[in-house]
């Protein structure tokens, strides 16, 4: 809410009040009126009669216009309303000379104390009807004096007490009003920090992603060409330590990410036996390279298709796996599991037990914080960012479970955590099966790349021309489009579209495509984001402009060949 809304909610709060009391006032001095014309047979009738209904007619007029006056002068417009009130009382009590006419007089002076917060007008209400009173008293020489004087002390009295409680109310409000301010205020900060780290997290997963693409891809370009053995090593080896790059950039993308809300967990049908089994083979040759038994124990269970977002649960079984292997010297790692069914829905509980060095007492409550490991030294012995369990805890939480750890110095630890998973539908294996059937030829496929970094451009056409994808380049937005204009209708049946590039970037571009900017023709045509933000709201920012499919870089070659055999025509 914005400080302007924030006015306009208090003035209104004023008007509403002085909108209520107007028309409160209307309605009553209208039926005072009806009954002084029907009821009074005095010749003042007349006078009294008027008086009531020209307080009925303001009052009413000032009920309408209560939005147009500026909220310093609400209370004024509710001491007038009630000076009015009074005035029709001390005449009503002039002309007929009875003293039990004093009794509305109390009722105005309590209602002063009632309606207004403003110390000044509450004087200014009392004071009038003291005046008016003792005046008419002195000069009529009214009976009864001491014994109404005694009922105005009291209604004064009450009058004091309802507006000491009024202004309480009133000082409440302003104060929770200011406490409301401030934390409206906060919010705002926060809402603008949280925008500006969102672009900074997009702007740094482009930058790092991009030439990690470049890195990654001519590496897997040169190991798929004829090498030596020597020459198969040296490359392995940099592959291993690009992925060990890539592992660290994720974690630290994905916990901005997390901290951001822009992490979305993905939902997809597995097998969680055939899905831990692969996961525990591909974490194999590390134990094994250090002497440790790895073992799976399987549960017997029937049910064993799942839904859920198998690739988050692969990043945290192995941050802990290899966690587990990296500090444990003798012995081995276990894991357990099995799938608990719980009304709709399935709970997946897995425990990772190592035989390793143990966590002391003292570092087990920080464990799961940012950026902490179970001492310094750890860092300098065994690398590694510190984030990987703070990440493993909030995909956790984000899949709707908890993580724990339980550990002894010298005898190792033992981690568990616990995961919510859907039970698939009859209808979901006939899709599994049809994804998993063989790649078709690309041979025929047409496909323009729109990308201005020359060394993507080089490691997207080696990819391609590898699965024998026919490839055409334009270097920036504007030159896609000239390139479709001059192009036949069969030309293209696909675009690699990069989003971030200069002259026209790849979302405004897509935008003018699908205006028709490059011929109705190619209006419909179906194209790819092909780029380095790998953020939820970069992913909608794709769609939104027009695009059908999204790859981040590096871009994975199984992950580029599904998406293309969904566009090739057979």
């Amino acid at each position: 809410m914005s400080q302007h809304s924030l006015v306009n909610q208090d003035s209104n709060d004023a008007m509403v009040q002085l909108r209520s009391v107007a028309y409160f006032f209307a309605v009553l001095y209208f039926f005072l009126t009806l009954a002084h014309f029907f009821f009074l047979q005095d010749d003042f009738k007349w006078v009294l009669v008027t008086s009531a209904l020209v307080t009925a007619t303001v009052s009413f007029m000032l009920g309408r216009m209560a939005a147009h006056i500026s909220s310093a002068q609400q209370s004024l417009g509710i001491l007038a309303l009630l000076v009015m009130g009074t005035s029709n009382s001390l005449l009503h009590l002039w002309l007929s000379h009875a003293p039990e006419q004093t009794t509305n007089i109390f009722v105005t002076i309590i209602a002063s104390g009632i309606v207004l917060s403003n110390r000044y007008h509450w004087v200014a209400a009392i004071l009038f009807n003291w005046l008016g009173w003792i005046t008419v008293n002195f000069v009529l020489e009214m009976p009864l004096v001491q014994h109404f004087f005694f009922a105005m002390s009291m209604s004064t009295l009450l009058s004091w007490f309802a507006h000491l409680a009024r202004k309480n109310v009133v000082a409440k409000q302003i104060e929770l009003k200011q406490e409301r301010d401030i934390a409206i205020q906060h919010e705002m900060e926060a809402k603008a920090a949280t925008e500006a780290k969102s672009a900074f997290l997009a702007n740094m997963s482009h930058e790092i992603r991009t030439p990690m693409n470049g890195v990654i891809g001519m590496i897997e370009m040169v190991a798929r060409s004829n090498l030596n053995k020597d020459q198969a090593d040296f490359i392995a080896t940099a592959k291993r330590s690009a992925d060990s790059l890539m592992i660290i950039i994720n974690d630290i993308l994905d916990f901005s990410k997390i901290e951001a809300g822009e992490l979305a967990i993905e939902l997809m049908e597995f097998d969680v036996d055939q899905f831990l089994s692969e996961l525990v083979h591909d974490q194999q040759f590390q134990a094994t390279k250090k002497g440790l038994l790895l073992d799976l124990s399987k549960p017997q269970s029937q049910q064993t298709r799942v839904v859920g977002d198998p690739y988050r649960i692969k990043q945290i079984l192995n941050n802990l796996l290899s966690n587990a292997i990296k500090f444990t010297e003798t012995g081995g790692i276990n894991i357990l599991y099995h799938l608990v069914h719980i009304d709709d829905y399935l709970r997946l509980d897995v425990e990772v037990r190592d035989t390793g060095m143990g966590i002391s007492e003292t570092a087990l409550p920080f464990l799961f914080d940012s950026f902490s490991q179970a001492d310094t030294s750890t860092t300098r012995r065994f690398g590694g960012t510190g984030l990987g369990l703070a990440i493993s805890k909030q995909l956790c939480e984000l899949m709707g479970g908890n993580i724990s750890v339980e550990s002894q110095i010298g005898k190792g630890s033992t981690f568990k955590f616990s995961i919510k998973l859907g039970v698939p539908t009859p209808l979901a294996p006939l899709s599994q099966q049809q994804h998993s059937a063989s790649m078709p030829s690309f041979v025929h496929l047409r496909l323009l790349l729109v990308e201005d970094n020359f060394i993507n451009q080089q490691v997207m056409l080696a990819i391609l021309e590898s699965i024998e994808v026919n490839v055409d380049v334009a270097n920036d937005g504007l030159e896609a489009i000239d390139m479709l204009k001059q192009a036949r209708p069969t030309t293209y049946d696909v675009i690699l579209m990069d989003c971030q590039m200069p002259n026209l970037d790849g979302y405004e571009a897509t935008r003018r495509i699908r205006a028709g900017d490059a011929g109705e023709v190619f209006s419909q045509i179906p194209i790819v984001a092909l780029t380095a933000n790998a953020l939820t709201s970069e992913k909608q920012k794709c769609f939104d402009a027009g695009m059908n499919n999204y790859l981040t870089k590096p871009v994975e070659i199984e992950s580029l060949k599904t998406i293309l055999a969904s566009y090739h025509k057979i």
